[in-house]
């Protein structure tokens, strides 16, 4: 084989391995610029969201059974842009404090309408939407990162026939929603007049991502299949796999929910909206999403590919210039964003000094299930 390969290329066999090396490597970076300029001249495909895929077949009886509700708040608008459609919420005294709340990866903004709802009542302003590919909003198949979510912050508020700029508006994200948000006031610090993050992401230690969740989200493997393993994960019913209480390098729990792991009460926590039932579940809207939402499962993915979850430590630093105190509220048995762990490492790139911590006895769902205590905390740190 060398003796051929030496005749044809005609060069001495000790140089044969080079030229083997280089030509495949030569190859493999034709094939993979040839395969980005064509996947760069097809058009992006938008996934339309359950607005249009589901309610035009259901009645009006029938929509307002759903686990979430087209009208599930007042004000609801349907934001038209380049990227895709997005469901809008905005309601309360039109001179009152603005605020706009940013909702998780997995639940669309109806998880904060308890909160939504006890702002209002203290005179506010609050705008919801959901993020892509959740709830009614629609999915563009680009990475989710912070461009993209800072993208659609600016299209939810330049939507509003008030405006929201250049006065400022109060920002609270909550989990993904509390990276997103923490992304957009370092960017945007004028338009940020107060920062409050509700157990956010953005500061995740790098050990509660198990190596099987690594393997799965940061390597190749075809999107068909993790998709799949995905929705498997997410929509198994009853039976899940808890997550344990508290993380640590033996025992990572962030990395079990971003494998579609389930937390009990988590799951459990009924949420707020306009529809009299008073027993729809966090589980019961992310089924929802699973069963009717094509774009949900893919903007899981790519929000843990992509989004600002963890190492976002220089943004978080320029949060310290801030003229405002930053406000973080966690809960103290949290399996998710540890408690101790985010004082720890906000103190570190925000500094002490420009921190307000407080800390709920709850989980991770303190934002659904305790709702007018976090409401409670907020309006002691504003004055309302």
């Amino acid at each position: 084989m060398t003796t051929v390969l030496t005749r044809l290329l005609g060069e001495p066999v000790h140089n044969v391995g080079l030229i083997v090396g280089t030509s495949v490597i030569a190859t493999i970076t034709v094939l993979s610029l040839s395969k980005l300029a064509f996947s760069r001249s097809l058009p992006q495909k938008i996934i339309p969201s359950p607005r249009e895929t589901q309610l035009p077949r259901l009645s009006k009886e029938e929509q307002e059974a759903l686990p979430y509700p087209p009208d599930a708040f007042p004000g609801a608008r349907d934001a038209v842009s380049p990227y895709g459609t997005i469901r809008v919420y905005e309601w309360g005294p039109e001179t009152g404090r603005k605020v706009l709340l940013i909702h998780g990866i997995s639940t669309p903004c109806v998880a904060l309408g308890g909160i939504a709802r006890g702002l209002v009542e203290k005179g506010c302003r609050v705008m919801l939407f959901d993020l892509w590919g959740r709830g009614y909003s629609d999915m563009i198949d680009l990475p989710l990162d912070s461009r993209l979510y800072t993208t659609e912050i600016l299209l939810a508020i330049t939507s509003s026939s008030l405006p929201w700029t250049p006065g400022g508006f109060s920002l609270v994200g909550y989990s993904l929603g509390g990276g997103v948000a923490a992304d957009f006031a370092s960017y945007f610090p004028a338009m940020v007049n107060s920062l409050v993050l509700l157990a956010p992401a953005g500061l995740v230690r790098p050990y509660h991502y198990s190596w099987a969740t690594r393997a799965a989200y940061k390597n190749p493997l075809p999107d068909s299949f993790l998709e799949w393993l995905t929705k498997r994960r997410m929509g198994g019913g009853s039976t899940y796999k808890p997550m344990t209480k508290t993380g640590d390098q033996d025992h990572p729990t962030t990395g079990e929910e971003l494998k579609g792991n389930r937390d009990y009460k988590f799951e459990s926590a009924v949420l707020t909206t306009n529809n009299s039932k008073s027993d729809v579940t966090v589980a019961d809207v992310v089924q929802w999403q699973i069963n009717n939402h094509e774009g949900f499962i893919k903007s899981f993915m790519s929000s843990v590919r992509h989004a600002s979850i963890e190492e976002k430590h220089e943004t978080w630093t320029k949060l310290s210039t801030r003229k405002d105190k930053v406000l973080i509220i966690v809960g103290s048995t949290d399996p998710v964003i540890i408690a101790k762990e985010l004082h720890e490492d906000a103190g570190s790139t925000i500094g002490y000094d420009n921190l307000e911590w407080r800390e709920i006895d709850s989980g991770h769902e303190f934002p659904v299930s305790k709702g007018d205590e976090t409401v409670a905390v907020i309006s002691e740190v504003w004055g309302l």
